[in-house]
């Protein structure tokens, strides 16, 4: 899955000149799970709307944002929700092109797949800070994104929780591996997150949502 860099480039191309406080916080609240200890990954799976061990299909998604929308008018709900559910649109893809090509290309010791794909997106998530003019903003603008829960998933605690998680993270030099990517290359990212954005924006224009002020 991407990391919460990737979510927010997305969320940028989505949205000019910048998207709601609330999308950016909605983008990486499905992981929000990762605030309480010892998650498995069928919990993790629950809160991204997986069953039987896959994703959801379009028309899962839609039927489940719709449902969540119908839930409060407030329109920083409503930026929330799409965040959400762009999220996991945006993992799906990830995990049909961008990881499909690093689980082909990878020719390391097969015991070590993991730990090579988060020492890149570590990377990755770095690079994108330095790199992107909107990436201070974006956490700025997440520091002060109001937290919802999600029921019967999140609570409102473990969201704002995982976003503080999150910001400590990225604030931390200390955690960039400070390597070369071999696989998770710049270009390869913005193409992902830009035809990503044209995919989100297209669906949200079939499911009638309209995105500005989002």
């Amino acid at each position: 899955m991407p990391w919460p860099m990737v979510h927010f480039a997305v969320a940028h191309k989505l949205f000019l000149p910048y998207p709601m406080p609330a999308f950016l916080l909605g983008s990486i609240s499905p992981d929000a799970i990762h605030a309480r200890e010892h998650v498995t990954r069928k919990e993790k799976g629950v809160t991204h709307f997986v069953q039987d061990g896959r994703f959801p299909g379009i028309d899962t998604l839609q039927h489940a944002c719709f449902s969540y929308l119908a839930q409060d008018p407030d329109s920083e709900w409503k930026a929330f929700v799409l965040g959400y559910f762009a999220h996991i649109y945006t993992d799906i893809r990830w995990t049909e092109t961008v990881y499909a090509d690093f689980d082909r290309e990878y020719g390391g010791d097969p015991d070590r797949t993991r730990e090579t794909y988060n020492r890149e997106v570590s990377q990755l998530e770095f690079h994108l800070l330095r790199q992107e003019p909107w990436a201070q903003d974006a956490l700025e603008q997440l520091r002060r994104a109001r937290a919802f829960a999600v029921e019967p998933f999140l609570t409102l605690d473990e969201v704002g929780r995982y976003r503080d998680m999150k910001l400590a993270w990225l604030e931390d030099e200390r955690q960039e591996p400070g390597i070369q990517n071999k696989y998770f290359h710049e270009q390869k990212v913005s193409d992902f997150t830009e035809n990503t954005a044209r995919e989100l924006t297209a669906l949200f224009h079939a499911w009638g949502i309209r995105q500005r002020g989002v």
